[in-house]
């Protein structure tokens, strides 16, 4: 703000950028007896001014807000668009691949209450599944030093045609050493893991978009790839089907980079919640998938992250359970979308 040609008083209106660095508002510096014979002073025209800009009331002038800005519904819209096309083309797309899958499991139960085992579901619901719990029990054990580490290899297939999907996993090695043949898969203790590919149709599909409230958070970078964030919050609460958290789309397509899931909409969370009032701390879960591979303008999982800690008064975190899945060594047969020919490699 400028100096004006007609200056108002040293008693009166002071800008208030003189003291704050905002050019938007006035404050009052004289009295009561000075205001009044100023008011009676001014013209009808400056006093319409004023009465616009902020009004006249019985302590002085009040400061008029900033407006805040609005969100960009437009820019909004064009990302949504173009993100329910990509989802309408990964939905729709013949797909035939192999990777390896490496599964790390770390899961301390020392801290759990030290009394009979009992019967709970798992913690919460998968988080790349949907929230499609299989309602797999699972004991606490009462030892002190409750502590396991696991780590699987396996040979990950998956297969989707007409619209069918079919996941087939076999063990490689457990714990560093080879598997024998026809080894049951092992069952995880803390959380499952399925579909990672297909999470970002549940959250971005048109189908599921009035379950749904989407906000545009701005632009980041993922790897060096520029990309838009927006936050996805379910409509409805307490429905494991429907998860919530902030996606990384790629500025162009709008393909998926990453997923920060939000623990909170996951299944069976009160588990959680219960959890940390016994630990008399507070829960911090972070749960993530990342799509690194790019095939045919389709994205693919690369890794998968869960984890369950709880952090005290102290300031200290106690890692109850973390889950970590990495993708590795791709072998597409077919990635068949309806703009693409097949592709073979």
């Amino acid at each position: 703000m400028v100096a004006s040609k007609n200056p108002l008083p040293a008693v009166g209106l002071t800008p208030s950028w003189l003291d704050t660095g905002e050019p938007a508002a006035y404050h009052w510096s004289g009295g009561e007896d000075t205001m009044r014979k100023m008011i009676l002073k001014m013209t009808p025209a400056l006093l319409i001014i004023l009465c616009a800009s902020g009004g006249l009331i019985g302590d002085g002038l009040a400061r008029q807000e900033i407006p805040q800005p609005q969100p960009d519904t437009f820019q909004l819209g064009l990302v949504l668009k173009s993100a329910r096309e990509y989802c309408r083309r990964l939905e729709r797309a013949a797909l035939d691949f192999i990777c390896l899958e490496e599964v790390s499991e770390t899961v301390n139960t020392s801290r759990d209450r030290r009394e009979a085992p009992v019967k709970q579901v798992t913690s919460f619901a998968s988080v790349s599944g949907y929230g499609n719990s299989r309602d797999r029990q699972l004991s606490f054990n009462s030892r002190p030093d409750a502590k396991h580490n696991s780590a699987y290899l396996y040979d990950y297939q998956f297969i989707r045609r007409e619209g069918k999907v079919e996941e087939k996993r076999v063990l490689l090695e457990k714990n560093g050493k080879k598997a024998k043949d026809k080894t049951p898969t092992p069952q995880m203790a803390a959380f499952n893991f399925a579909d990672i590919l297909l999470a970002p149709i549940q959250l971005l599909d048109e189908h599921y978009q009035e379950y749904y409230s989407y906000r545009l958070l701005g632009k980041d970078t993922v790897d060096g790839t520029e990309a838009w964030i927006l936050e996805v919050a379910p409509k409805l609460t307490g429905f494991s089907r429907y998860l919530g958290g902030r996606i990384w789309l790629k500025v162009g397509d709008s393909s998926v980079l990453r997923i920060e899931w939000d623990p909170t909409t996951f299944g069976h969370f009160e588990a959680i919640l219960a959890r940390g009032e016994s630990y008399k701390a507070t829960p911090e879960v972070r749960s993530r998938s990342e799509f690194g591979f790019e095939k045919n303008g389709l994205r693919f999982p690369s890794v998968d992250f869960t984890e369950e800690a709880y952090r005290g008064a102290d300031g200290k975190s106690f890692v109850r359970a973390r889950t970590s899945v990495v993708y590795k060594d791709y072998k597409f047969f077919s990635v068949e979308t309806e703009s693409a020919v097949k592709i073979r490699s």
